[in-house]
């Protein structure tokens, strides 16, 4: 008996089917060798016969059923070997495992408890936990470790990017920026580590070279959105570094550290990404937000998966200032998910903002919607209204992105967008930009873009207007 105990599973196994393969191949043997002694397998006897039984008139006595070939024991043996031989190769024993199954069990009004229904018993569940063992198959365990190391390794990834433009004067008179050529180059290292069960750290490093046209036109909105990361010239600083973790089922999400608030307020499917969608910043976030810089902050998302979605967040958005009361953008967001008149899923996004940076607060709110017609075509949109020195400052845009449609490649897109902003002091924008993405490789994107901007100033000798062709090219690369 305890040699029967000391052996392995993989051998239990092995000689529990041989025995089992043995016990149902005894009837044939038997009768195998009884053929081979008597050369002839044993009958009733013959003195009497067989009952006949009646048939259905229009019928003819079925033909006897051939028996099956019978199959030796050493044939079945190796047939048995065979099988455990490919078990053991292919599967392996995982360590014990606890699990908490679910029980059904009953309770009577003397707190007796029961496994079946009991007259006056109530049903109810408890949970028990047990020690087993699974049997998985090598890959599996190979691909469980894979995934445990690269969990608790950091990740890199690298996003890259080019975007040389051109600045034609199309109205006004003589400026700098007539007929230069500009390009900036931006590279931006991202660091992931997961510290604990849903808990991950992120870090962005950005360093950027180059110059874009709004140095010499001077607009009301950068016409290069990657110049609003540029702090010094080829200088690498730190753009974003936070802790995130999520609780509750993931239906709460908690950000704290280095932010920027604009990966969490005034998001737009189509019109929020300048390195793979719109170029000018104006169609990437609403200027009417008033974050200049990134800072330290918190941000909280609470996201029950029901369609509706609500965020708070505060960041510093003024490296000068010596204190947070004197540099802090509070803001809070309702979003919700909707498919109107039977179209396709729409996003709509209400936020309001409080900026005390300034010796009073100033308030601001937006909208920013994307709503998608049909399955190549998706409409945006958005409008902001701020406080200022002078009056209220008004923003809005609107747009649509294609997708799978009237392009050259399947995983081609391009989009067309206006943007308007007009400050309370006098000044105005109207922007016009359309591009067209080029997906030549699932990590390498290039772009053609065509941008034309019209500046509104006041002067001494009253209103004034400038107007630009701006046409670029943006090459980036993700890995």
């Amino acid at each position: 008996m305890l040699n029967v105990f000391r052996m392995s599973p993989k051998v239990c196994v092995s000689r529990t089917l041989i025995a089992l393969s043995l016990a149902l191949a005894w009837p044939s043997l038997s009768i195998a060798q009884q053929r081979g002694q008597g050369g002839q397998t044993p009958q009733s006897n013959p003195q009497t016969p067989p009952m006949q039984m009646p048939m259905p008139a229009g019928q003819t006595d079925p033909q006897p059923a051939q028996p099956a070939a019978p199959q030796t024991l050493e044939e079945r043996i190796k047939e048995l070997e065979q099988r455990v031989s490919e078990l053991e190769t292919t599967t392996v024993l995982s360590e014990p495992e606890t699990r908490v199954r679910r029980v059904e069990i009953w309770v009577d009004k003397d707190g007796n408890v029961y496994d079946h229904p009991m007259d006056g018993a109530r049903r109810t569940f408890t949970y028990q936990r047990e020690r087993v063992y699974r049997r998985q198959t090598i890959n599996e365990k190979i691909e469980e470790a894979l995934e445990e190391a690269e969990s608790r390794n950091v990740k890199v990834g690298v996003s890259a990017a080019i975007a040389p433009q051109f600045a034609i004067r199309t109205k006004g008179p003589a400026s700098a920026a007539d007929g230069h050529a500009f390009a900036l180059a931006s590279a931006d290292l991202y660091f992931t580590a997961g510290l604990a069960q849903n808990t991950v750290f992120f870090a962005d490093v950005v360093g950027l070279s180059g110059s874009a046209p709004d140095g010499e036109i001077g607009g009301l909105t950068l016409l290069n959105g990657y110049a609003a990361r540029l702090v010094r010239q080829n200088d690498l600083s730190l753009r974003e570094a936070w802790l995130m973790t999520d609780l509750f089922s993931k239906t709460l999400s908690i950000s704290v550290g280095r932010l920027d608030l604009t990966n969490y307020f005034d998001h737009n499917a189509v019109a929020n990404d300048e390195t793979s969608q719109f170029i000018s910043d104006a169609l990437v976030n609403n200027p009417m937000l008033g974050l200049s810089t990134n800072g330290a902050g918190a941000a909280v998302v609470f996201d029950p998966k029901i369609g509706l979605n609500f965020k708070i967040g505060a960041q510093q958005s003024n490296t000068d200032a010596t204190n947070l009361s004197d540099s802090m953008f509070s803001l809070a967001e309702v979003g919700y998910l909707a498919t109107p008149l039977s179209l396709g899923e729409g996003n709509y996004r209400f936020w309001y903002r409080v900026d005390n940076s300034s010796q009073r607060n100033r308030t601001g709110y937006g909208l920013s919607f994307d709503q998608r017609l049909l399955p190549t075509t998706t409409v945006f949109g958005r409008f902001g209204r701020a406080q200022a020195d002078q009056g209220r400052d008004l923003f809005y845009s609107a747009g649509l992105q294609f997708q799978r449609g009237l392009v050259f490649n399947p995983s081609d897109t391009w989009g067309i967008g206006y943007a308007q902003v007009q400050l309370g002091a006098g000044q105005r924008e109207h922007l016009k930009e359309g591009y067209y993405s080029f997906n030549l490789t699932e990590r390498l994107q290039l772009s053609l873009h065509l941008t034309h901007v019209l500046e509104t100033r006041l002067g001494e000798d009253g209103t004034g207007k400038l107007g630009y062709f701006v046409p670029g090219v943006r090459l980036n690369a993700n890995f």
